[in-house]
């Protein structure tokens, strides 16, 4: 089966990772953070940079002809655990209707730039 790597313009250009990766009707999509299509910082709060990561995820998904309803597993890595509540109301913002995907949500010490307070992988099935 034929490999599909996607980078979209609307999204931060990735740095030595593709954004999303196509397996038949399957699309892999790499964490992303709150950096907005130009490379800047959403926000130093967690709901800025929570809309960013979802708006990221929109783009990367419209990439490859899904949308939300088509993810079937997220997961979460948030450096500070109060920022759960923040990130469940941004989340709750881009994610409605009755159907939301599996999800798992870690806590860690710390992404790849230290102003980073939330990170988001998915998976879908188009």
């Amino acid at each position: 089966m034929a490999l599909e790597h996607i980078n979209p313009s609307d999204v931060a250009p990735p740095r030595g990772f593709t954004h999303v990766v196509k397996a038949g009707d399957v699309a892999y999509i790499s964490g992303q953070v709150g950096r907005r299509p130009d490379g800047t910082l959403a926000g130093v709060d967690i709901e800025s940079q929570t809309d960013q990561v979802f708006r990221n995820l929109r783009a990367a998904l419209a990439s490859v002809g899904a949308g939300f309803g088509d993810m079937t597993k997220i997961t979460v890595y948030l450096t500070h655990r109060e920022d759960i509540p923040g990130f469940r109301v941004a989340r709750d913002r881009h994610l409605t209707g009755d159907n939301p995907p599996a999800s798992t949500l870690v806590l860690i010490s710390g992404l790849a730039e230290p102003e980073f307070r939330v990170e988001v992988e998915a998976t879908a099935v188009i």
